[in-house]
């Protein structure tokens, strides 16, 4: 947790020759826990500012009564109809469902892989990750036709129920900080503390 000894510069020019290397661009996620003059030092390399996202908690210690709403389905992580139905939601290409599949098969904790079908369709969406006290919320999305029927309060509410069922104490999740429609969802949801904020730094 501590900033290290060697030079900043000299720690920055060493992730840049390992993007380099596989012919990536240079990502830097910055949280509090940055070396002092990072951004700066960023900045003057010619890093763009972008993403910044607050992570929000909230504490699981009052019963959460379960919504009313649709059947929310219940998915394996290797279920190829749940990550194409969050894909289409999500907009994820081809790569970034690659990534999210090997994402998949390296979580060593329990998966939480939820929908509401519309027919044969996915129109709702999300993913947790559970370790024994803290349940993650992640890929949360709805189709926009419908939208505003509280499909997505509804698998909120079953998650953090099975969740908490578990001995589960906190939640947690990250929102964009531009996104006001998202931040009041998730007020609504409980995640009323914002824990930290990060933001990135990129260069094409």
């Amino acid at each position: 947790m501590a900033s290290g000894t060697l030079p900043l510069e000299e720690k920055i020019d060493y992730c840049e020759a390992a993007y380099r290397q596989e012919k990536q661009p240079c990502h830097f996620r910055l949280t509090p826990l940055a070396d002092d003059g990072i951004d700066a030092a960023l900045a003057s390399r010619g890093y763009g500012y972008f993403g910044e996202t607050e992570v929000r908690l909230r504490t699981l210690d009052a019963a959460i009564r379960p919504g009313q709403g649709p059947k929310v389905h219940t998915y394996d992580r290797d279920s190829f109809f749940w990550r194409r139905g969050v894909a289409a939601l999500t907009g994820q290409d081809k790569i970034k469902q690659a990534v999210f599949r090997e994402m998949l098969t390296l979580i060593d904790l329990e998966i939480h892989a939820l929908a509401i079908l519309c027919g044969k369709e996915i129109v709702a969406c999300g993913f947790g990750v559970q370790s024994p006290k803290l349940l993650g919320l992640f890929e949360f999305a709805v189709h926009p036709d419908f939208r505003r029927r509280g499909f997505a309060a509804h698998i909120v509410q079953h998650m953090l129920t099975k969740a908490q069922s578990s001995g589960v104490s906190h939640a947690y999740l990250q929102v964009v900080a531009e996104n006001e429609i998202g931040k009041a969802f998730w007020e609504q949801m409980g995640f009323e503390e914002t824990l930290y904020r990060y933001h990135y730094r990129t260069k094409s």
